[in-house]
């Protein structure tokens, strides 16, 4: 995955992630990290909600942070890391 589809919203899984038929897809909003329920018969997207803020978007990735049981939780993803997801027509 590029920058530019980070930035244009382009659906996306961790490619080191779970990934089977139905597994969630991600997608960046401009603000924070949506996260994509998906139906593990047609891939369809059931509902959206948010996942995580992204704190800083950079040339190769991007690092975000959420809170769990009131402790912040950071991450960083490269761009190499995720792989777009493309919806069956």
């Amino acid at each position: 995955m590029t920058q530019e589809q980070f930035l244009n919203g382009t659906p996306f899984r961790v490619i080191a992630g779970i990934n089977y038929k139905g597994a969630s897809t991600f997608t960046y909003d401009g603000k924070c990290l949506m996260k994509q329920s998906r139906s593990s018969i047609d891939e369809r997207m059931l509902f959206e909600d948010y996942h995580l803020n992204v704190s800083k978007v950079g040339k190769t990735g991007f690092e975000g942070f959420t809170f769990i049981m009131n402790k912040e939780v950071k991450v960083k993803f490269k761009y190499t890391e995720l792989q777009e997801f493309i919806e069956e027509a």
